[in-house]
């Protein structure tokens, strides 16, 4: 195994990590604001720390593989930590998001997809240019808020709530959450992807 290798499955465990932790933040808070505040922690580290999240990098030119490489390492992340909270009572509140998910259409899973992937895309980038931490920071503190609070929808984050939930959930429920994640992550890559089209055309070195 090369080091390159060694580094992205590091970091992509991380990433999933840091997401599965701001989805328990959120689900354990009874003011959803607090918690969309709160849940920006994960992206924030995610960045500082140099972790890769596939929502982080859809809208580059990432390749195919690597982006389904991230994206199975960062459920692996997220399943990991979601081992902790089973025996509590988060399970069932995040099977409660999951259900009402279910609930909506394909085409609202798409647009709502695209549309964080958007915020997110927005986000990263912001921080990666900004000149100081504080402006970094405000990049995350509006992306992440935003698409929580407008429910857009993350599919990592969606992938966080499918993990926690799986002791609430039955077999049937579980295998059309990951129905569900797959159209929300298309919706984040094609968001992702119009948006960087769109903010860097005419840049020849893009």
């Amino acid at each position: 195994m090369t080091q390159e290798t060694k580094k992205l499955i590091g970091r992509g465990l991380f990433a999933g990590a840091m997401i599965g932790v701001g989805c328990m933040v959120y689900l354990a808070c009874e003011n959803k604001m607090l918690g969309a505040f709160l849940f920006s922690a994960g992206l924030f580290f995610v960045l500082t720390y140099g972790g890769v999240l596939f929502t982080g990098v859809c809208g580059l030119k990432t390749p195919w593989k690597r982006l389904a490489a991230v994206f199975g390492l960062n459920f692996a992340g997220i399943f990991a930590v979601s081992l902790l909270v089973w025996p509590g009572t988060l399970p069932a509140s995040a099977a409660a998001v999951v259900v009402k998910k279910l609930g909506m259409s394909p085409l609202s899973w798409l647009f709502n997809g695209m549309l964080c992937g958007a915020m997110m895309y927005l986000g990263v980038t912001g921080f990666k240019r900004a000149k100081d931490g504080v402006t970094g920071l405000a990049s995350v503190l509006y992306a992440v808020p935003v698409f929580i609070l407008a429910y857009f929808e993350h599919s990592i984050a969606d992938m966080g709530y499918l993990a926690i939930a799986l002791p609430c959930l039955s077999a049937v429920q579980a295998l059309q959450m990951v129905g569900v994640i797959l159209v929300v992550a298309a919706g984040n890559v094609a968001g992702s992807k119009i948006v960087r089209v769109l903010t860097t055309m005419g840049e020849s070195s893009k």
